[in-house]
């Protein structure tokens, strides 16, 4: 089966990446930068690597339709200068945009290339409503009034995960 990792060289694609390959997958791992790129083709020769930014519709439509995923897994984000609770929605602004613009992209990319799944991460921290047990499921319901400075980052989990999801 061929996967399409989009944002392959992040906390959670990296990890995604060495179990796909290492469970024989037929992989594309996408990143926004040539050295990423060419140190996932150095340390994983076999797999296809793509240099697209998740942002650029052209881009992301071009690199799926050109390698024809049966899969596409949505990994992106941009969190690596995280300042703390106080600027959340400030320091999510770019993953926002990922996962609002990028996952449009990415569902217009996987009907284009013909992928029969597309998967996409959310996040699992504070989002959910204070009611129940301190474990949640896919089933509980998000925060229905999140903390004023993390709007726009619970209206762009709501985004991604009513995309996928349906």
């Amino acid at each position: 089966m061929k996967v399409f990792v989009a944002g392959a060289t992040g906390a959670v694609g990296k990890p995604l990446l060495a179990r796909l390959v290492s469970r024989g997958y037929d992989v594309v791992a996408m990143t926004r930068s040539p050295d990423k790129a060419q140190a996932v083709h150095d340390l994983y020769p076999g797999v296809v690597t793509v240099v697209a930014d998740g942002l650029d519709r052209k881009a992301i439509i071009d690199a799926v339709v050109r390698t024809r995923p049966e899969v596409i897994v949505h990994q992106m984000t941009a969190l690596a200068k995280l300042t703390g609770l106080k600027h959340f929605d400030d320091d999510f602004e770019l993953t926002n945009q990922l996962r609002t613009t990028g996952t449009d992209y990415l569902l217009e990319a996987a009907r284009a290339a013909g992928a029969r799944q597309i998967i996409a991460q959310s996040y699992g921290n504070w989002n959910y409503e204070r009611v129940g047990g301190p474990i949640k499921t896919e089933d509980d319901a998000l925060d229905a009034n999140p903390p004023s400075s993390m709007r726009r980052t619970m209206a762009a989990i709501r985004y991604v995960e009513s995309k996928v999801l349906g």
